[in-house]
């Protein structure tokens, strides 16, 4: 099995994606009832739903992300982006805005497209999510959506307050107000000596 140029295999006529990272040259196609698996050696490198019509392009946008990350002047007519952006969230528009805004050298469609490499790695509804938090707290960066991300998966648990009730002589400590009378004491002892 081998790759045409534009990163896909085909089967019984329709054409289906494999990541531009991965597409090497020699691949192997494994056809199911309802599903294809492209492997090269023992690796399975792509997998789709089985398409049954005829002449169909049966595309996963992540497959060619690594591609438009080389090329952003493609991302507007790349048709698996072209797709996806049909069903993709209203909040990544409003993302790629602010990123094409903010950024006056061009690097804000990169960093878009390296937001949609989160997808190779996360749910679609977390990267959602830690797309949602990075807006809300203006940290418009993929550092800042990776951190909500990371928060999102390890939430951080509030330290419980320590029970001092069987203690009863330590409640209260770091609460009473703080004594400077022997600093003030070190500062007038200095000057006495002059």
């Amino acid at each position: 099995m081998t790759l045409n140029p534009y990163c896909q295999v085909e089967f019984e006529t329709n054409r289906y994606s494999v990541p531009a990272d991965k597409a090497y040259r020699n691949l192997v196609l494994r056809a199911y009832p309802f599903r294809i698996e492209v492997l090269y050696l023992d690796e399975v490198i792509a997998r789709h739903p089985r398409c049954y019509g005829r002449q169909q392009d049966v595309l996963d946008p992540l497959h060619y992300l690594p591609l438009l990350e080389q090329r952003p002047g493609a991302f507007e007519h790349a048709k698996p982006v072209r797709r996806w952006r049909e069903t993709w969230p209203r909040v990544y528009e409003t993302l790629l805005n602010r990123l094409q805004t903010d950024d006056n050298d061009g690097r804000g469609l990169k960093i878009f497209i390296q937001v949609l490499q989160l997808h190779r790695n996360y749910p679609a509804g977390q990267v959602e999510q830690a797309v949602q938090m990075a807006l809300g707290f203006g940290c418009v960066s993929l550092d800042g959506i990776k951190h909500c991300l990371h928060q999102l998966r390890h939430p951080e648990v509030p330290i419980a307050a320590l029970d001092l009730g069987e203690h009863p002589r330590l409640i209260g400590i770091g609460e009473q107000p703080m004594n400077l009378h022997c600093y003030d004491q070190l500062l007038t002892g200095g000057h006495n000596g002059h």
